[in-house]
């Protein structure tokens, strides 16, 4: 029987369940685990390796099956219209949540706004890719940092008000949730960061798989961005992509803020990865203004589901289920 949640976690099963375990340990230690509905999206011939074990700490729990699942972001799509709770949450495989991570997003979203999202902590912090990889995509919610108003949170990772997804066709705002967020901030609705919930996110540390996704994150960005835009205008903007590594890097400069920060961040010595993803994002940016972007979500999708085969081998083991209980874990992160 169901209890009524008030958190709808949804979380993407594209192989076996071994790989989708810690997480969803993690999310079974949250301290209103009690209020916590867990979905789990996988396919048809995969559903029968999820333990019911492990789904029943939870108030409530449901396997969503579909017959393919061929990008993440219909697999989101799909937990979020089977969700029933007030607010749906996207999580993954590589992303492990804090105890208090669930009870804060909870109590932010109290406040008026559509969605709230978490701190972010680099999960694999011994490799300088794993922070290059980290500065291009969640330097902006980098810890220590203030609760507040955001224009937009991390992908895959932020949660929302339910009632306010259901009207988008979310199989392609999902695709670039940046977008999405910025369609939110156009119609004046406000996105929250809370600094109370933390997750370590677990980034690319194998150099080709990381110069690879840059490139393709570029192009799907510039893809769903250029939609609808005229050819003139396509063509300005890709004109413009060697620019757009300096404005990206004076900006993650910035937000780090403090010497502090960027050490801690290992600012200096991910440098050249940076600037080589940098570089190689605004290329994929202007082929996405130009040409659309063609299969890029499908080739990105392997990146963000199977995230295991673009670790180095150390940082596999982090992405394992080690038996620790999660504080422990986490801090050994």
């Amino acid at each position: 029987m169901s209890l009524e949640t008030s958190l709808s976690a949804v979380l993407n099963m594209p192989d076996n369940f071994e790989l989708i375990r810690r997480t969803v340990r993690h999310l079974a230690a949250q301290t209103v685990r009690s209020r916590i509905e867990l979905i789990i999206v996988t396919t048809e011939d995969r559903q029968a390796q999820i333990p019911p074990s492990a789904l029943s700490d939870f108030a409530a729990s449901r396997v969503v099956a579909l017959p393919t699942l061929p990008v993440s972001a219909v697999g989101y799509a799909a937990g979020v219209r089977h969700a029933t709770s007030p607010v749906v949450a996207l999580c993954e495989d590589h992303s492990f949540p804090e105890p208090e991570w669930a009870e804060a997003l909870i109590r932010a979203h109290q406040q008026d706004c559509v969605a709230v999202g978490p701190g972010m902590a680099n999960g694999n912090p011994d490799s300088v890719v794993s922070w290059a990889n980290y500065l291009l995509t969640f330097v902006e919610w980098f810890q220590p940092l203030q609760s507040g108003p955001v224009s937009s949170c991390a992908g895959h990772n932020t949660s929302y008000k339910r009632d306010v997804l259901l009207p988008y066709d979310l199989d392609h705002w999902f695709v670039s949730e940046r977008m999405l967020h910025a369609d939110f901030v156009a119609k004046g609705l406000s996105i929250y960061v809370e600094n109370q919930a933390i997750t370590h996110h677990v980034n690319l540390s194998k150099p080709a798989s990381f110069l690879t996704h840059s490139f393709l994150g570029g192009r799907i960005f510039g893809g769903a961005r250029a939609a609808g835009w005229n050819l003139a205008r396509r063509f300005l903007y890709a004109l413009a992509f060697p620019l757009v590594p300096i404005v990206r890097l004076r900006r993650i400069w910035l937000v780090l803020g403090t010497s502090t920060r960027r050490q801690a961040a290992r600012f200096w010595p991910a440098l050249p990865w940076t600037l080589a993803g940098l570089c190689l994002h605004a290329l994929g940016e202007a082929t996405g203004y130009l040409f659309g972007d063609g299969d890029a979500m499908q080739r990105y999708t392997n990146f963000e589901l199977y995230r295991h085969q673009h670790v180095t081998a150390s940082d596999q083991a982090l992405l394992r289920d080690n038996g620790h209980p999660p504080t422990a874990a986490l801090s050994a992160t």
